[in-house]
């Protein structure tokens, strides 16, 4: 108001210019030689972008039959996990070459998240026995649960301690027949290693489509005794019908009123073996985005941890061992040293391991070949 009365016009605009400029002059005057303050970069904050969710089913290929161990762990998760992505999780049995053939079917669909493998983590044996080129270094990795292999005896058998079995055995080895779940599976493998520790040869090795079956055949009559994982026939052994003679595990179990002897207490050499045990869970081919395996990797967190799960699990003898990252790429490495040389050895497997650089399970370190250290990376978080 005081500078609208001072003259008019052009003379009142002169004499708000010159003030200005004077004010401005004298603030700088004040601050030469002044240090000036500090003044913090503005820094936006990470905004972390929304997790990947999905908006359709997704299809899970297990590589064994319907009923069986693989097929009973991947349908209890993908019911944990369909019920924490909101989407359904179909599930479908493509059966053969110890998995590979279901591997293969989802290694090539879309790498979009939608498409998984499950079943047992035998995916480093595949090359070895010429089933397929892919290897566990093709997936992103989430074992959850694992079964001890275990030696069965019909009840009525007169074999009371696997000592028995091994001196009847000793006398006329091609006179005795074993089952297990397949070519390279871990049934065949344990009854090898086994067999080489005690000093057989010449047992007579006969595959089926599942641990059960051969159970089941054995119980027939067809096979003298069976190796299978302890899940196959548990309920049989609380039945009293079967008879665990030793499972491949560091220490005695009493399950349902069984006692499940340990491998320690016989072969003590054998217990290192332990990785040729069975791990079961789902499989996701490396190539997904990284912000869809973060998400899957939270819905196997979630599932995993639901006390459903982890009873459905106890009730068939499994052992939770739930993995991801660089501690489930290492099991996986493990698994494919421990299964591979036994089989090679055994002339089951045409290539050897060596031609793969896949070390032997006493020399085993990370990163055990170049195969491994070229996988692509699990995203830092899950590391």
């Amino acid at each position: 108001m005081y500078l609208e009365n001072i003259g008019g016009g052009k003379t009142m605009k002169n004499r708000i210019l010159v003030l200005s400029l004077v004010m401005v002059l004298a603030l700088s005057m004040v601050t030469i030689g002044c240090p000036r303050p500090v003044v913090e970069p503005v820094v936006e904050p990470v905004v972390e972008l929304p997790p990947w969710r999905p908006t359709k089913d997704i299809l899970t290929i297990v590589g064994w039959g319907a009923g069986g161990a693989s097929d009973i762990v991947v349908r209890a998760l993908a019911l944990e996990m369909s019920e924490y992505l909101g989407v359904g999780i179909t599930v479908i049995n493509t059966t053969g070459a110890l998995g590979s053939i279901a591997a293969m079917a989802a290694y090539k669909a879309p790498h979009d998240g939608y498409t998984w493998f499950g079943g047992a983590a035998v995916a480093g044996t595949w090359p070895i026995l010429g089933h397929a080129e892919i290897g566990w270094e093709h997936f992103y990795a989430f074992p959850a649960v694992f079964f001890p292999t275990t030696i069965w005896v019909r009840a009525d058998s007169p074999w009371i301690t696997l000592d028995d079995m091994i001196t009847d055995i000793r006398e006329d080895p091609a006179a005795f027949r074993f089952g297990h779940p397949g070519v390279g599976s871990n049934g065949e493998i344990f009854a090898i290693l086994l067999a080489e520790a005690a000093g057989l040869e010449g047992i007579i090795s006969v595959p089926y489509p599942g641990g059960r079956p051969a159970v089941l055949a054995m119980m027939g009559g067809e096979i003298e005794f069976a190796s299978s994982i302890k899940g196959d026939a548990t309920d049989l052994a609380a039945a009293g019908m079967v008879r665990p003679l030793a499972s491949l595990h560091g220490e005695e179990v009493i399950f349902e009123g069984v006692r499940f002897p340990s491998i320690a207490d016989y072969f003590p050499e054998l217990v290192p073996h332990a990785a040729i045990n069975p791990y079961f869970g789902i499989f996701v081919p490396r190539g997904v985005p990284h912000e869809a395996l973060i998400t899957i990797a939270a819905a196997f967190e979630h599932a995993v941890a639901q006390e459903r799960f982890i009873k459905f699990m106890d009730a068939r003898a499994g052992i939770m061992m739930p993995e991801m990252g660089l501690a489930a790429d290492t099991l996986m490495a493990q698994i494919e040293s421990a299964r591979g040389w036994p089989l090679y050895k055994a002339g089951v497997a045409p290539r050897s391991p060596a031609d793969l650089g896949i070390p032997l399970l006493e020399d085993f370190r990370w990163p055990p070949h170049e195969r491994a250290a070229r996988a692509r990376p699990w995203p830092e978080k899950l590391r």
